[in-house]
């Protein structure tokens, strides 16, 4: 029996989804980003589960030292 190759979800190549889910990892930071040390999205204290999820996907493709634009950390 031959070996066939892994299906691609979407019909996205490897690379295509990678760089879409990096976006989609600092999109959620991005969103999570604390104001005053809470939450704005979940509530809790920072960093929550989701900002904490994307973070560590970051760092698995080389990429945790990632930190929102200035605007985001409120500094214009």
């Amino acid at each position: 029996m031959a070996a066939h190759a892994r299906p691609t979800p979407i019909g996205l190549s490897a690379a295509q989804l990678r760089n879409r889910m990096i976006v989609s990892a600092r999109r959620i930071i991005v969103e999570h980003w604390p104001r005053v040390d809470r939450c704005p999205v979940c509530g809790s204290g920072w960093p929550c589960t989701p900002t904490g999820y994307a973070y560590e996907y970051l760092a698995s493709v080389g990429q945790g030292d990632w930190v929102p634009p200035e605007h985001v950390l409120g500094r214009q």
